[in-house]
């Protein structure tokens, strides 16, 4: 099936369309997902209530009605996905962590503990580490770090749109990516040190 019978089907409800998109998209989301949640199984819920509401709002495609024009500005379909996908990821994590989702950490980063010459370097942290210590490290981050960081340093967001897009202050956006970007390195140096 080409993606504009997906999402012809999919935006009529049509079950068989709406599988094979899933089936087809899956995977990719999933490890979106991953590095959103705490857990497995939350990235499963954040996956499912995703797709459901791509399926809800699939008519809103931008793309859809329009002609396939590099030039207009219309992003691609998967843009679109990944959009809508990171989309339900933070409505998750705003419904289901509401104390701990912007509550930040009153530890400055230069009050932290300071690395013994015995310690790992980043340098042998980013070498030693493998996808599943960084999912890991970033699992065990607060989900407003999390969030930050995954917006600014792996989505490309800037600190106004994820301002934006989490309502907070750009100021809290920029603090929150500087302690999660320091909690990531001293997470990943604990479970490369194991």
């Amino acid at each position: 099936m080409t993606e504009d019978e997906l999402i012809q089907g999919c935006s009529k409800h049509d079950n068989n369309c709406q599988r094979a998109f899933f089936e087809r998209y899956a995977a990719n989301m999933m490890d979106l997902c991953i590095r959103y949640a705490k857990n497995s199984q939350e990235a499963k819920e954040i996956l499912l209530n995703g797709f459901k509401n791509i399926f809800n709002e699939i008519r809103n495609y931008p793309g859809l009605n329009s002609k396939k024009d590099q030039r207009s500005g219309i992003i691609s379909f998967e843009e679109w996905i990944k959009k809508e996908m990171i989309l339900s990821a933070i409505h998750y994590m705003h419904n289901n962590n509401k104390r701990e989702f912007f509550v930040s950490s009153t530890v400055s980063i230069r009050d932290a503990e300071r690395p013994s010459s015995e310690e790992v370097t980043d340098e042998k942290i980013i070498q030693s580490a493998n996808k599943q210590m960084i999912i890991k490290a970033l699992q065990q981050l607060t989900p407003s770090y999390r969030a930050v960081y995954n917006l600014h340093e792996l989505e490309g967001y800037s600190h106004s749109e994820i301002s934006k897009l989490l309502d907070i202050s750009e100021y809290a956006s920029k603090d929150s990516f500087s302690k999660a970007k320091f909690n990531l390195r001293k997470n990943l140096a604990k479970l490369i040190a194991k």
